[in-house]
């Protein structure tokens, strides 16, 4: 099946998604790793570690680097509670003397003086939290959950509970005594001063003039560490965590007599998930719920439920769908099955997945064929077409007679920090996807020859480039682009600003889907207005004036493939819109600039004006054709009359052209209004290297 299916609305729920991927999977005879829902990565950065002795009390501080850190794990069931780590709000000491914000050795004289009568910089809701962290949480919970772990992993962690149970740490003690073990640490170089202040007293913000609150992450260790074969923050125990929590769940319904709750997902006897779905944290997103509602919204709860009660789905669906997703967002498939895209709206990048339905794990990147990868400079320039060819020859080694290969693609954007919503959709057979690839390249060829000067170099000619294949991110990315000031870049001058842009899939229906006539259009009249200050930038130096810097010209070598794209989805090929009105006055306007070029270089000596005659009547001649031809025509009349009697030949060559291109438009009708479409098919014939002339002149920078 050919066919493309894909959603552009909101209503598909991220759990469907995950299990159709686990579905997929499961055909495949992949059973991912098993992970508990509450077992979650600590965020990047440095941590420090709270060591605590046989007694219950602490007795040392120390510092793990942010690489450390990013190999380990963390019990974390919401956001509220966590073990053996958490985050540790600073400053744990007021400092009475505010002026010292910019004086650290001040400030360290203060620490060295501190003592356990020192006041604290927390507020009361602040020592309820780190006493249900340091007591409550850990007893109540985590201990209960672990108690029948066994093995060499867990008998550190296992430990560390049994102390904190055994001590029960008064939150305002613990803290008196990590500040004065911070200071001790950072006596004996264990950890920077800089780093002990900042927890200490604050960070210091200069423009503020202050020292601000923070959060550093603190992790609970066994001091005694040769005591046991593994410390508890150690990047092997957690999946013994991991273990012994599934162990502690409920078990089946289906043992237990007159059990009739059946999973909304899997059809299958289960043990209902309970109030709140688990949210593990994905590329780029952050902690994300996999189903979440408000039920403070009244509309939330017309039906007279809300949340996980309006969707009956099971403990083991769940975990079942949260490893399908762990596994095909792994580190090590990022640019494989999952990359970052534009989102549509703000600045910030959705989460895409990407993966073949028949064959899930196989080694072929297809998230490339709707994402770009890394920046990679030695690639900046490298078009759609070379950059996809590999997945494409990758695909086609999969082929076998009587299957079909289908892509899913889903894309997740984070609406607020509670919410997370399926943004795009969509299955696509493997040819779909060729035909889609081949009509997105023809239409980026359906512009005429626009070379642009790259610089290489110093000392070393600029590399010319055109024909640019811009892939469907570039075009997303370009479509939240206003250019102002027709591109140019000053000082406190803003090249262009971040608009709202379009949803994801308009961008990828233009590329797969059959019927974009009236896609296309729309998208054109949203574009133009967003672009054509750059392009008609982009012919401006022919003028010897400011220069576009080389991000500019590369999004107009975007710009001009995508009108080619947009123009092609509607029907209009370079071959038949090259000969019409739109398309010919704008070379009539590329001509009046070089004849106006011409005549400054031989009669003002070389003093060209910022701008020409043709580049400053694009404007008028979008609105009103005849208007602009017949302004033109008695502004060139001096112009005219010199290259009469010029002797330079490319004033006759010029001369000649705009004769032949006058005789063109005659007949045409000048007084019809230009459409989208018109319009940009006018640039594109104002920046078209006219062939017979074979020079780069109309674009020199």
């Amino acid at each position: 099946m050919n066919k493309t299916s894909g959603s552009r609305r909101g209503c598909s729920t991220l759990l469907n998604e995950l299990e159709t991927l686990n579905r997929s999977l499961s055909s495949r005879g992949i059973r991912p790793q098993a992970w508990h829902s509450w077992i979650k990565p600590f965020g990047k950065g440095s941590a420090l570690v709270a060591e605590i002795g046989p007694a219950g009390d602490l007795v040392r501080v120390s510092l793990l680097s942010p690489e450390e850190v990013a190999f380990l794990q963390n019990i974390a069931p919401d956001n509220q509670n966590s073990f053996p780590g958490f985050n540790l709000n600073c400053p744990l000491l007021r400092l009475d003397d505010l002026s010292l914000w910019n004086q650290p050795e001040a400030q360290w004289q203060v620490s060295l003086a501190a003592t356990q009568q020192s006041p604290l910089a927390y507020e009361p809701k602040d020592i309820r939290r780190l006493a249900r962290l340091l007591r409550d949480f850990p007893e109540q919970e985590i201990a209960p959950r672990l108690k029948g772990a066994t093995g060499p992993k867990v008998q550190a962690t296992l430990a560390l509970l049994t102390r904190l149970a055994g001590a029960e740490p008064e939150p305002e003690t613990f803290l008196r005594k990590l500040s004065r073990h911070i200071v001790l640490a950072a006596q004996q170089a264990c950890i920077p001063r800089e780093l002990a202040l900042a927890v200490l007293y604050g960070r210091p913000n200069k423009k503020k003039a202050q020292l601000e609150s923070w959060k550093i992450t603190l992790i609970l260790d066994v001091a005694d560490l040769d005591a046991f074969p593994y410390r508890v923050a150690d990047p092997a125990v957690p999946y013994e965590w991991s273990t012994a929590l599934l162990a502690s769940e409920p078990g089946s319904p289906a043992s237990a007599p007159g059990a009739s709750f059946v999973c909304g997902l899997s059809g299958q006897p289960d043990s209902p998930v309970g109030d709140k779905m688990p949210n593990p944290k994905l590329p780029l997103l952050g902690f994300t719920y996999l189903m979440s509602m408000n039920a403070a919204i009244p509309c939330q709860r017309r039906y007279k439920r809300t949340s996980t009660e309006i969707f009956p789905v099971g403990t083991r669906s769940v975990q079942r769908l949260l490893e399908a997703l762990r596994h095909m967002t792994e580190d090590s498939r990022q640019h494989k099955t999952w990359a970052g895209v534009p989102n549509g709206f703000k600045d910030r990048r959705d989460l895409l997945i990407a993966y073949l339905e028949e064959e899930p794990v196989a080694d072929v990147p297809v998230v490339g064929l709707f994402a770009d990868a890394d920046p990679d400079a030695t690639q900046d320039l490298a078009t759609y077409e070379a950059r996809t060819a590999q997945i494409h020859a990758a695909l086609r080694r999969l082929d076998r007679p009587g299957r079909d290969l289908h892509i899913r693609v889903i894309a997740l954007s984070q609406i607020d920090k509670g919410r997370t919503q399926v943004v795009f959709s969509g299955r696509y057979s493997a040819n779909a996807i060729y035909q889609g690839r081949d009509k997105w390249l023809a239409g980026a060829r359906n512009v005429p020859r626009v070379a642009t000067p790259f610089a290489v170099a110093k000392d070393k000619p600029a590399e010319w480039h055109s024909n640019y294949q811009p892939s469907p991110a570039e075009v997303m990315a370009s479509f939240k682009m206003q250019w102002i000031r027709s591109g140019q870049q000053k000082k406190a001058v803003v090249e262009n600003k971040s608009v709202p842009g379009v949803d994801l899939g308009r961008i990828y229906a233009l590329m797969l889907e059959d019927d974009a006539h009236q896609q296309a259009g729309w998208l054109l009249e949203r574009y133009l207005p967003l672009t054509v200050p750059l392009l008609i930038g982009l012919a401006r130096p022919l003028s010897g004036r400011a220069k576009l810097p080389d991000s500019a010209r590369k999004e107009a070598l975007i710009v001009i493939a995508v009108y080619g794209i947009l123009l092609l989805r509607q029907g209009r090929t370079k071959e038949v819109y090259m000969k019409n009105r739109d398309y010919l006055l704008g070379q009539f306007l590329q001509l009046a600039d070089r004849l106006h070029k011409l005549y400054c270089v031989h009669e003002r000596k070389g003093s060209i004006p910022p701008q020409l005659i043709g580049n400053a009547a694009i404007s008028m001649a979008m609105q009103s054709p005849r208007r602009a031809f017949v302004v033109l025509s008695s502004r060139m009349a001096v112009y005219l009359a010199w290259a009469d009697r010029s002797q330079d030949d490319d004033a006759g060559w010029v001369k000649v052209e705009l004769g032949r291109i006058s005789a063109l438009l005659h007949g045409q009708d000048l007084d019809q209004r230009v459409s989208s479409n018109g319009k940009a098919e006018l640039l594109l014939g104002y920046l078209a290297n006219i062939e017979e002339s074979e020079k780069q002149e109309s674009l020199s920078l």
